[in-house]
Order: C-alpha cells, then sequence, then structure tokens
C-alpha cells in the first residue's frame, strides 16, 4: 500500500474523530488527504511522553521539520497554503524563522507572490541591528505571516510587532498544525488573526492512531491528559511510560518534573 491509498484508507476514520470535536464546517477530501500525509509524515510525531518539547506539551511532540522532508508533500502544503491567500488579500509571503521559511517559500512559488522572512527576535548569533525582515519589501504591504504552528501565540506575536515596526500589515497567518487546541491561553494577537492551517494538534494524534503511528490506549490516555489537565499529582501518569527514545527508567514526572504543571510561554523549536 502507498501512502496515498493509506491516506484514502484512514480518512472515514479521520474525519469522524474530527467532527467530534470540530465544529468549523466541512473539509474537503483533498485537504482530508493532505491532513493524513502531514500527520504521518516520518518522524513527525515523536510517539510517548517527552521532555523534548516541553513548552507545548509533554507528550506526543511534533518535529515539523520532518514534513519538509518529502518535496511533493511541501509543494501541496504551499498549495494549500496558497488558497488562502488571496482571501485575505495577501501581497508577500512572510516566513517566521526558522521552521515558518521552507513552508513560506513553497506559499510563495504555488501564489507566485514575493517571498520574504521574519528573524526571530534575539535568535542567538544575531547582531542587534540586524535588519528584521529580508527579502521582499514589506513596508506598506499586507502580509501572510507563516510558520510551522501556532500554540499560545506568543511568536506570532512577536512576529507581528517586528512586521509591523517596519510597516507591514499582518492580514493573516498560515501555519502546519494550530495547537490552540491544547494550549492554556492564547494571545489576543494570535486570536484575533485569521488564521488558517493543514490540521489541528488533537486532529494529527487522531490521523497518527489511524494510521497506526500511536497506540490507541496510549492515545486515549494522553488526549485525555492534555485535554482535562491532569494534575502532576495524577497517579494516571504513571500508566503512560514510554518516550519515542524507549521506556523510561523513572516515572514520568520524576524526570519530566513539568508533568501535570501548566506550560511555559513558547519557546519549543516548533513556532509559537
Amino acid at each position: 500500500m502507498n501512502a496515498q491509498e493509506g491516506a484514502a484508507a484512514v480518512l472515514g476514520q479521520s474525519v469522524h474523530a474530527r467532527s467530534e470535536r470540530d465544529d468549523s464546517g466541512p473539509v474537503s477530501r483533498p485537504d482530508e488527504l493532505l491532513a493524513v500525509r502531514l500527520a504521518t509524515a516520518p518522524g513527525l510525531v515523536r510517539a510517548g511522553p517527552s521532555c523534548w518539547d516541553h513548552a507545548r506539551t509533554p507528550i506526543h511532540a511534533l518535529s515539523m521539520e520532518s514534513a519538509y522532508a518529502d518535496p511533493q508533500l511541501l509543494r501541496d502544503l504551499g498549495a494549500r497554503g496558497a488558497r488562502f491567500a488571496p482571501e485575505i488579500g495577501v501581497e508577500v509571503v512572510v516566513g517566521a524563522e526558522t521552521a515558518g521559511v521552507p513552508l513560506a517559500a513553497s506559499i510563495s512559488l504555488n501564489a507566485q507572490l514575493p517571498f520574504a522572512f521574519v528573524r526571530k527576535p534575539g535568535y542567538r548569533g544575531h547582531e542587534i541591528d540586524e535588519p528584521p525582515v529580508r527579502g521582499a519589501d514589506v513596508a506598506g504591504r499586507r502580509v501572510l505571516l507563516v510558520d510551522d504552528a501556532v500554540s499560545s501565540g506568543s511568536s506570532v506575536e512577536r512576529f507581528t510587532a517586528s512586521l509591523t515596526g517596519v510597516g507591514a500589515e499582518v492580514v493573516g497567518v498560515f501555519v502546519l498544525v494550530d495547537m490552540r487546541d491544547v494550549a492554556d491561553t492564547v494571545s489576543p494577537v494570535a486570536a484575533a488573526l485569521p488564521t488558517d492551517a493543514v490540521s489541528t494538534y488533537l486532529q494529527v494524534l487522531d490521523l497518527a492512531t489511524a494510521n497506526g503511528l500511536l497506540n490507541p490506549t496510549l492515545h486515549r490516555l494522553t488526549v485525555d491528559a492534555i485535554v482535562n489537565r491532569w494534575t502532576d499529582d495524577d497517579p494516571r501518569w504513571d500508566l503512560i511510560p514510554v518516550t519515542a527514545d524507549g521506556p523510561l527508567t523513572l516515572p514520568l514526572r520524576e524526570v519530566c518534573p513539568f508533568v501535570g504543571a501548566n506550560p511555559p510561554a513558547d519557546t519549543a523549536t516548533a513556532a509559537g
């Protein structure tokens, strides 16, 4: 079975899983298939509790850059973003450093729109007086901010401030995965900007489970932990003793003391 056939095989399950939590309206079959391809990209879902990406969630961290390994998938992800751009009158596609840059370039090529990228404020190795935006001129133009993910929206807020500071008007955000469905809070800027995504975080987990990448019992427990905000002393944490790299030698809460606590502001590798 090839990747396209595998995507079709789990499509019905993914539609049902999405409909239980999402009332945003119908999604086309091509968009569903693309979401399956994203969720099943090799290495994207890091199965099991992990300390690796705890700024978002200690469970099933996502290696978003894995979506860029397949040139056909990257092209199609760009085509998906290119459909959103004209809906909001975008004039320039701007990639957020660093993980938003490949996706923004693909959207730019698909939409035939100018491309630029915005530097991450305070990123290690940057000069203090370094221009915050490189590439096409964004001053006085309507721009689409592109990143790999949005969670609490703190990164979106910082990038938007940088772009506004050089005269751009940020009119929307496009990401691979909208993680606001598992965020404790969302910044006012990220909540207000029109945002489109290939999938949500919980949908990615549903699709990964339907395709055999996540154990169904592990999936059920961890989604419950995320959605219902298990407290640090919840004994059920000890039922999830597996990480992406194998069994933990100590209980999860001893290895990852942040488990059950409110996550800090966005600092993870996948955008905020």
